[in-house]
């Protein structure tokens, strides 16, 4: 199944999602990029979401379920750290994984990152600081892979940018198993969607959400790129959190809770229909999953 994401703007509030920011190590990400081309040297999609991190203080429990629920494969690069394994699916490539030491306290020990494609992450930081956000991670390069730094925006989500040294991967179709969308769940997604738009060029306007928790879309070369929704009070703190496709989803809720996963968010017939829910990994790790297709074929339902 392959489907293109360009059509896509997902009318789903979910609300009440634990935030997923995480702080990642620089010198973890390792030359993610680096084998083989990934796209045209120098061309890039500004604003797409170009890779995933997962940092977590137990790899081999976070390859094991992930594999279990995705039929990911994972690779040590030649060269490459040996804390940082490729995340690969079908021919692509999905993001990396790399050990990070649980912080003392910290709830939870494995944490996605989002990185956003720009051609200068030392103007970003500029950016972000003059715009009231933090720097986690200053520019660095790694030889194979770009360019990258990490943030925490002013509402205190975390995320990545990165100028990748092959250029970014071409808007082709979507695979099961693939990041298909990413959302920003915020206090304020008004003021996340202007800052967005500020330090990586997005247009963003409000969608009718029908009748759903406010929501905002960000877009770039005329293509949805995110989705920006309320948070709220209840949950645990602001984050960017990447949506997986699946061919079915109630196979991959089995799948999850089989590898010692956990349901985070249900399925409920207002949000995509049925068709889109949120799972936790057995290390906290949290990741939205949904079945596009069976969306599209879903009849209508009363809200």
């Amino acid at each position: 199944m392959n489907i293109d994401r360009r059509a896509f703007v997902l009318h789903a509030s979910v609300a009440g999602v634990a935030g997923v920011a995480g702080v990642a190590s620089g010198a973890s990400f390792a030359q993610a990029l680096s084998a083989g081309p990934i796209g045209q040297p120098g061309h890039r999609h500004a604003g797409r979401f170009i890779w995933f991190d997962l940092a977590t203080d137990d790899p081999a429990g976070a390859r094991s379920f992930y594999g279990a629920v995705f039929d990911w494969r994972f690779q040590q690069l030649p060269g490459a750290p040996a804390d940082y394994t490729l995340i690969e699916n079908g021919d692509g490539r999905v993001g990396g994984l790399f050990r990070q030491a649980r912080p003392p306290g910290a709830p939870v020990g494995s944490r996605w990152l989002s990185l956003i494609s720009v051609s200068d992450p030392a103007r970003t930081v500029t950016l972000v600081q003059q715009l009231g956000g933090h720097v986690v991670v200053p520019t660095t390069q790694v030889p194979g892979r770009g360019t990258h730094a990490v943030f925490r925006d002013p509402q205190g989500a975390v995320f990545g940018v990165l100028a990748a040294s092959g250029g970014d991967p071409p808007d082709d179709p979507v695979s099961a198993g693939d990041v298909f969308w990413v959302d920003l769940l915020t206090p304020d997604p008004a003021r996340a969607a202007a800052f967005y738009g500020a330090i990586a060029g997005y247009e963003f306007s409000e969608s009718d959400s029908g009748g759903q928790a406010q929501r905002w879309i960000l877009s770039s070369e005329g293509i949805a790129r995110a989705g920006i929704v309320a948070l709220p009070d209840a949950a645990k703190g602001p984050g960017w959190l990447p949506y997986i496709l699946v061919d079915e989803l109630p196979g991959t809720l089995k799948r999850a809770t089989a590898a010692g996963g956990r349901v985070v968010l249900l399925p409920r017939a207002q949000w995509l229909r049925g068709q889109l829910a949120v799972i936790g990994d057995p290390n906290g790790g949290v990741i939205g999953v949904l079945d596009w297709r069976a969306a599209a074929q879903a009849p209508e339902t009363s809200r």
